[in-house]
């Protein structure tokens, strides 16, 4: 991305391949653990905090802080003509930022009552902030945290209920008293919980349903008109596939899931060895795309 933000502009998506969707970052500068960057990713190698007893004293972002929201009104500012939506990041995302993932989930079945009061706190602001983004003009609101891998959920669907849920409703039902629609990213295989995201959060679109994972045209029949597809290409491959094979993978998910609506083609992440001409294939296959 830094190389074609250097090559076309900052917005090479919309400047470079026309895209109609444009994601601005709702940035809540939560403190982190201190990372450093090998092969190109970033590695936690000091947790900010090693006792959930200290969080209660751990300095949370400023409410009044202006640039919460800046990325937002410069994309709106900048794109008045496209559909902008507003990630939004939820507890899941931050605290993974703060230890690690193995530690977490430890310390979430042993200290549920202190990880949880943590929670409240970072999604109270989240909220604030959320209702900050409605005010603006985006077209939506885009909730984001993973909440499974490639074999299933990271976690129960219970524990889910008891102790993810929750902060996830707080901002998304504040999108809805503004009556924004919510989008929702989480990678990895989530069958379990589509009819919570369609049925109680009312989520509008659900990203990425990585279809090497799960049927994407079984959702796009069983939901539709409920949760649509944000996403629903093998993005883990469009790096080793030449340019026929893109265009065919684009067409059979527009075949399968976007006939009726409720598709909106999205890569989420691609491999940083993805050439020019994969995207142009890509992107040209996605435009191919179109109602009769």
């Amino acid at each position: 991305m830094a190389e074609l933000n250097a090559k076309y502009g900052e917005d090479f998506r919309v400047i470079r391949f026309g895209a109609d969707v444009v994601e601005a970052m709702g940035a809540v500068p939560f403190p982190a653990g201190r990372f450093e960057e090998k092969a190109g990713t970033p590695w936690m190698v000091e947790p900010l905090f090693k006792d959930w007893n200290s969080t209660p004293d751990i300095e949370l972002p400023d409410l009044s802080d202006p640039s919460l929201t800046a990325n937002v009104e410069a994309m709106l500012n900048r794109h008045p003509d496209k559909a902008v939506i507003a990630n939004l990041p939820n507890v899941l995302t931050h605290v993974e930022s703060m230890i690690s993932q193995a530690d977490f989930y430890m310390d979430l079945m042993d200290e549920p009552e202190l990880v949880g009061a943590f929670f409240h706190r970072m999604s109270d602001i989240m909220a604030a902030v959320a209702d900050r983004l409605c005010q603006l003009d985006i077209t939506a609101l885009y909730v984001m945290d993973d909440i499974a891998c490639n074999h299933g959920l990271l976690m129960s669907p219970e524990q889910v209920r008891d102790h993810i849920l929750p902060h996830w409703k707080k901002v998304i039902d504040v999108a809805h008293a503004h009556g924004k629609p919510v989008f929702f990213h989480t990678d990895g295989k989530v069958v379990e919980l589509y009819d919570l995201f369609a049925d109680e959060l009312k989520v509008r679109m659900l990203n990425p349903l990585q279809p090497d994972l799960q049927d994407v045209g079984e959702f796009a029949r069983t939901y539709n008109g409920r949760t649509g597809i944000y996403g629903g290409l093998y993005t883990g491959r469009i790096h080793m596939m030449t340019p026929d094979e893109i265009r065919a993978h684009v067409l059979d998910l527009f075949e399968k899931a976007g006939q009726h609506g409720g598709l909106i083609v999205s890569s989420h992440d691609l491999d940083m060895s993805t050439t020019e001409e994969q995207l142009d294939a890509l992107v040209g296959a996605i435009k191919e795309c179109t109602y009769s």
